[in-house]
């Protein structure tokens, strides 16, 4: 591990000992977020800064800034060609721990979206981890760039990097956003681009489909402002799936592709007209099935009194997703498969399980679908048959 000593410009820094950057601008509203970060990051710094939305899990909703007056900022080469760094206060009061790597080779500079829990990821997408203080994500998404990455060129051991990471725990909308500078003169910039995608995801941590072609998607960039507090930002859209627009809302149908694992990947630009600077943010956005189809028995009615040998079963059966549903079971004591309509989603039959004997009896009838991507359904009813074979 490699470990850097506290600089001079840092020790300028003592203030922020154990406070939060709200807690720091609290003090002196003429000091703004972005010129503090830029001022930092000078003759080789060590900053760990995050601000962390409300409701996310590893951040706890806060907005830290840690300098190598605070902590011990390590950083070595991890097994999967990529680096991992940890951020710790004296008497591991407070501590992080980061990783990245991509999704193969060795890291490089540039922007590694569609990142996975590290080291978990799947194959062809980047590793991603930041935990803290006990926290840390069963799954994740997120993105990460490498700003700087600067090896020793006879040692190749790290001289420097900077990374910047956008990271959701298990799926959730709300994030965890961060750089990290280790002995780097890349400036911390301000507050990062954050997105509302709308709709939320589902269980799955996904978006759901509401269609055989997917769901339509709005993002919103939330509260950015140019280098001086006004509005000349240009916003530039793009997704993987063809879509393209600009301003600071984007509208696009994210598309649903039965078992596919690959998600649609939205990526913004945004220009600052005054600097012109341009910053980039990207987001996966992947849509499956999580609703089962919709079972109902029309006929017969729940304790209806059916006279007679003849048992018509009459069902409807839907699915917003699965428009190829062509069959269903019947459980009646014995068990039927039945062919279903699939323009109409509707079949009526003449259950061919009779009572063995006269006089009155319960029969409940249970049907059962499965729809493509797997979710069952099942409905009942229960009625009273009578019966006079004798007659």
């Amino acid at each position: 591990m490699q470990q850097f000593p506290t600089t001079r410009k840092a020790r300028s820094w003592a203030l922020l000992r154990g406070s939060t950057v709200r807690q720091v601008l609290a003090r002196s509203a003429a000091v703004t977020l972005l010129a503090a970060c830029a001022t930092l990051a000078q003759a080789g710094q060590n900053i760990f800064y995050f601000i962390s939305d409300p409701g996310d899990y590893i951040g706890g909703g806060q907005e830290v800034i840690y300098t190598d007056l605070e902590a011990a900022f390590s950083a070595y080469d991890n097994y999967a060609g990529g680096l991992s760094a940890s951020v710790i206060t004296p008497g591991f009061e407070h501590w992080w721990f980061l990783d990245f790597a991509p999704a193969a080779g060795t890291l490089q500079v540039g922007t590694y979206p569609l990142a996975e829990r590290f080291p978990f990821q799947q194959p062809g997408h980047p590793g991603l981890s930041v935990s803290g203080e006990g926290r840390g994500c069963n799954t994740l998404t997120g993105q990460f760039t490498v700003r700087e990455l600067v090896r020793d060129t006879v040692s190749g051991q790290i001289q420097s990097f900077a990374i910047d990471y956008e990271q959701h725990c298990e799926g959730f909308q709300q994030a965890m956003y961060g750089q990290l500078r280790f002995n780097s003169d890349v400036p911390v910039t301000g507050r990062p681009i954050r997105l509302n995608i709308e709709p939320a995801n589902n269980r799955s941590g996904c978006v759901e489909a509401q269609g055989p072609a997917g769901t339509p998607i709005t993002a919103r960039v939330l509260g950015l402002t140019d280098i001086n507090g006004g509005s000349a930002l240009r916003y530039d859209w793009i997704t993987t799936s063809g879509a393209s627009g600009q301003g600071d809302t984007f509208s696009f149908v994210a598309p649903y592709v039965l078992n596919s694992p690959e998600p649609t990947l939205l990526t913004l630009n945004v220009t600052d007209l005054i600097s012109q600077e341009t910053r980039t943010v990207a987001r996966s956005i992947c849509v499956t099935d999580t609703v089962a189809p919709d079972i109902r028995i029309l006929r017969p009615l729940p304790g209806e009194l059916v006279v007679g040998e003849d048992l018509i079963l009459d069902v409807s059966i839907r699915d917003a997703v699965d428009k190829g549903i062509d069959h269903y079971d019947v459980f009646t004591g014995s068990s039927y498969r039945s062919p279903l309509n699939v323009r109409t989603g509707r079949a009526r039959q003449n259950l061919v399980d009779k009572p063995r004997a006269d006089g009155t009896i319960q029969t409940t009838i249970t049907v059962r679908a499965t729809d493509g991507a797997g979710n069952p359904a099942e409905q009942t009813v229960t009625v009273t048959r009578q019966v006079n074979k004798t007659r």
